[in-house]
C-alpha cells in the first residue's frame, strides 16, 4: 500500500491545504500517478474518497502488482497476478465518473499472454470514454490476432500507440477493417503483421498525421503516401520488396535495420533536413548494395545526415557512389560502421558538401587503398580538400 498522507499546515490553523485546491489542480497532480496508486488515495480522509474517480488518465500496468521477472519459474502464482489486475480494471471503469478520459495506457508486457477477448472488453470500454491518447503495450508467446476497429474508429484521439513484444520470430496480425482518425497526428505501431493494403487504408483514414513510426513491422510493401507527414521512422528486419515514400512536407527521416531492399525505390521527400539510414545485408550482392545506396541519393537536400550500411560480405567502392549528387544543404555528417576503401566515402562527401561543418567517422571499418597509386597520391587528395565551412572532424574506432 503507497504510503500517502496529507500533511496539514499548522500555519494555517489546521487548514489541509492539498485538499482545499481546486479540483481541476488536484485531479491534475493526479495524473501523473498510475491509476493503481491514484485509486489508493481513497483512505487519506473522507473528502478524498471519490477524488480518484475524476482523475483523467488511467495508466494499468500489470508490473506494479509484483509479477515476477521470471514467470515461466513462478507459473503457479501468474493467475493470482492477472486477477487482481482485471479486478482493478474492472471496478476502475465501472465506478469513474462517466466523462472523457485525456490519457489511456494499459501496459501487459510482461510475459503474460492475455486473451483476446479480455483485451477486447478493455478497449471497448476505454474506447466509449473517448480518449485522446491512447497507449497499448502486449506481451504474447503464442500467436494471435488483435482486431484494432475499436481503436482505430476512435475520432477523438490524437496519439495511438500499439506495441507488442514476442518470443522468437512470431509477429500479431493486426485486423483493419475501417478506419477513422481525424484528429491523429501521431502513430507508433510495433511487430505487428499487416497487409499492404492495410498500411494504405490506414494512411487514409489519418488525414492530419504528422508522426509515423513502424518498429519492426512486417510488411512486403511499403507506401506511404501523405502530404502532412513530418516525421517518419521505419525499422524492419525482414526484406522489403518495394519501398515508396510521398511525402513533401516530411523533416525528419529514420530508417533502419532495413534489411536486404530487393525492389524498386520510389522517393519524394523535398522538405527533409534530418537523416539518418541504417541498411544491412548477409548477402551483400551488389543490387542490394546499389538500392540502399540509391536511397542515400534521395537524400541530398538534407542538412544533417547519418549513415550505417553494414553489408559484412562487400565494401563500399568508389564506383558505387560515383554518381551521387552535391549534398548542398549538408552540415553534419556521421558514417557509422560502413565498409569501403580508405577515405573513398568521406572523401566524396568532403568534396560534394560545400556547407558541410561537421564530419564524424565512428567504428569504420576500412581496407587498404585500392584506386590510388599509393599513400602519398591518397595524402595529398585530402590536402587539397578545403571547406570554408568545416570545423570539426572526429574518428573514433577505425577497424
Amino acid at each position: 500500500m503507497m504510503n500517502i498522507k496529507a500533511r496539514v499546515s499548522e500555519e494555517n490553523d489546521g487548514i489541509d491545504m492539498i485538499t482545499s485546491l481546486p479540483n481541476d489542480i488536484l485531479t491534475h497532480i493526479l495524473s501523473f500517478l498510475s491509476t493503481k496508486n491514484t485509486v489508493q488515495t481513497c483512505i487519506l480522509s473522507k473528502g478524498w474518497i471519490n477524488t480518484w474517480a475524476s482523475v483523467p488518465d488511467l495508466k494499468f500496468d500489470i508490473k506494479e502488482f509484483g509479477l515476477p521477472e521470471n514467470i515461466d519459474d513462478h507459473e503457479m502464482h501468474v493467475e493470482e497476478f492477472v486477477t487482481k489486475f482485471e479486478l482493478l480494471v474492472k471496478n476502475v471503469l465501472e465506478k469513474r465518473e462517466a466523462f472523457r478520459v485525456n490519457r489511456f495506457q494499459l501496459c501487459l508486457d510482461s510475459g503474460v499472454f492475455w486473451p483476446c477477448k479480455v483485451l477486447a472488453d478493455y478497449i471497448s470500454d476505454v474506447m466509449k470514454l473517448e480518449p485522446r491518447e491512447c497507449s497499448i503495450k502486449l506481451c504474447s508467446r503464442e500467436k494471435f490476432n488483435l482486431n484494432t476497429d475499436l481503436i482505430f474508429t476512435c475520432a477523438s484521439l490524437i496519439y495511438v500507440e500499439l506495441c507488442v513484444s514476442t518470443k522468437g520470430r512470431l509477429f500479431v496480425a493486426m485486423e483493419l477493417n475501417s478506419v477513422n482518425l481525424p484528429c491523429l497526428k501521431t502513430l507508433k505501431l510495433g511487430r505487428v503483421r499487416m497487409s499492404d493494403d492495410s498500411l494504405k487504408k490506414l494512411l487514409l483514414g489519418c488525414p492530419v498525421l504528422e508522426e509515423l513510426v513502424l518498429e519492426n513491422i512486417n510488411i512486403d510493401i511499403i507506401e506511404i503516401c501523405s502530404n502532412t507527414l513530418k516525421k517518419l521512422v521505419l525499422n524492419s528486419y525482414y526484406s522489403v520488396k518495394r519501398l515508396q515514400i510521398s511525402t513533401p512536407n516530411l523533416q525528419y527521416l529514420d530508417i533502419s535495420k532495413l534489411r536486404d531492399l530487393r525492389g524498386n525505390l520510389l522517393l519524394t521527400m523535398p522538405s527533409l533536413v534530418d537523416a539518418s539510414i541504417y541498411i544491412w545485408g548477409w548477402h551483400g550482392k551488389d543490387e542490394y548494395v546499389t538500392r540502399g545506396l540509391n536511397l542515400i541519393h534521395n537524400l541530398s537536400n538534407v542538412e544533417s545526415l547519418r549513415i550505417d550500411l553494414n553489408f559484412p560480405n562487400r565494401k563500399t567502392q568508389m564506383k558505387d557512389i560515383s554518381s551521387f549528387p552535391v549534398f548542398k544543404n549538408l552540415k553534419c555528417l556521421k558514417l557509422v560502421s560502413c565498409r569501403f576503401n580508405v577515405f573513398d566515402l568521406p572523401l566524396y562527401f568532403l568534396h560534394h558538401s560545400p556547407k558541410l561543418q561537421e564530419l564524424t567517422l565512428t567504428n569504420i571499418h576500412a581496407v587498404r587503398v585500392t584506386d590510388f597509386s599509393n599513400e602519398e597520391t591518397t595524402l595529398e587528395r585530402m590536402r587539397v580538400v578545403q571547406r570554408e565551412y568545416l570545423k570539426t572532424v572526429r574518428v573514433a574506432g577505425l577497424i
